[in-house]
């Protein structure tokens, strides 16, 4: 074989090659930069959640009023439950320090019209604990913007990594993975307690060693008071999130109940009104049925909570408690109570 047919032949393979990678990564759009649905791409792993819901509202058409903030724990709290123009913008480990850079981004870069912001508070949001990913915020969303950005996914072998992953999360239907239109799936099932308990055990450890080890932030009061005076227009909804009575018997055993009021107090005096769901509830006696882990809620559970918040009907037991500026000390009071019978 001459050289030029050799030459040749390696451009054709290599053309080939990039061609394949472009089409999968097109087809099952790990990243979320295009807008085409179909069966093999229903079952996504949110590995790069910020990435992701960001590219989401960047490159995709579709336009929303209302987006919601929070961990983790609200990656289950499906936004359909209220309408088709709320979007649920959680993240793993989401952070207050983060929540103006996303709507700035949500806002500026991405054009969408939002009227509404609901945030779901962690009790751990307000210590100075700080993963790694939270503070590459601005490095990913200047990423997005960037010329070419979608274009150059295509033809990434760590996109192609990702769809070949989520190829076989669909073949599977996995549990955890999100659907096309940003729900995140996590199924009840018949469980074997001695296995949910020591789940739930495994999982208060990594608090005690990852969040709970933190000091209190001197600057959580400021996130949030920054983020709202950023946006006078803007109607912002605030509530704190379940954790099961396991989970929050560490709080009462490590002494970061006083951390725990002083979060009450600045998240109130800071909003005004918040809903409050952390405490020693219902919900919480009974995490066997409304917990899949010791600190994240069932879909179903958070559907019940969307509807306290909007006061509609809930098939849940009831326990949110509203906390504003004028019942702050006699809700304070009544959760001592509460959390120490």
């Amino acid at each position: 074989m001459s050289n030029k047919k050799w030459i040749l032949y390696i451009l054709i393979s290599l053309a080939l090659t990039l061609s394949a990678i472009a089409s999968i990564n097109y087809y099952i759009d790990s990243l979320w930069t295009f807008e085409h649905e179909h069966k093999f791409n229903q079952y996504q792993r949110g590995s790069k959640e910020r990435e992701q819901k960001s590219n989401a509202l960047y490159f995709r058409s579709k336009k929303y009023e209302t987006i919601i903030f929070g961990s983790s724990r609200i990656t289950y709290m499906n936004p359909y439950v209220l309408d088709d123009k709320t979007f649920n913008y959680a993240v793993s480990d989401m952070q207050p320090r983060e929540y103006k850079a996303y709507l700035d981004f949500a806002i500026t870069e991405a054009k969408q019209p939002i009227t509404s912001v609901i945030i779901g508070l962690d009790f751990f949001g307000a210590l100075e604990y700080e993963p790694f990913i939270a503070k590459e915020s601005k490095v990913i969303l200047e990423k997005i913007t960037s010329p070419f950005y979608k274009y150059k996914l295509l033809f990434s072998l760590d996109t192609l990594k990702q769809s070949l992953s989520n190829i076989k999360n669909t073949s599977k239907k996995r549990n955890t993975t999100y659907k096309y239109s940003y729900v995140k799936r996590q199924n009840f099932n018949d469980i074997n307690i001695t296995k949910y308990n020591s789940n739930i055990q495994k999982d208060i450890q990594d608090y005690l060693r990852d969040r709970y080890k933190h000091k209190y932030d001197e600057n959580y009061f400021s996130y949030i008071s920054e983020l709202i005076k950023s946006y006078p227009e803007i109607k912002f909804i605030f509530f704190t999130t379940p954790v099961s009575e396991e989970h929050f018997k560490v709080i009462l055993s490590k002494d970061l109940y006083q951390d725990y009021e002083r979060w009450l107090r600045e998240s109130v005096q800071v909003a005004s009104e918040i809903n409050h769901f952390m405490y020693k509830s219902e919900l919480a006696a009974k995490a066997n049925i409304y917990f899949s882990d010791s600190n994240h809620a069932y879909p179903k559970t958070y559907k019940c909570l969307t509807n306290e918040l909007f006061n509609k009907e809930s098939d849940c037991p009831r326990t949110n408690i509203i906390i504003n500026q004028t019942n702050l000390e006699e809700k304070l009071e009544l959760l001592k109570s509460l959390n120490f019978q």
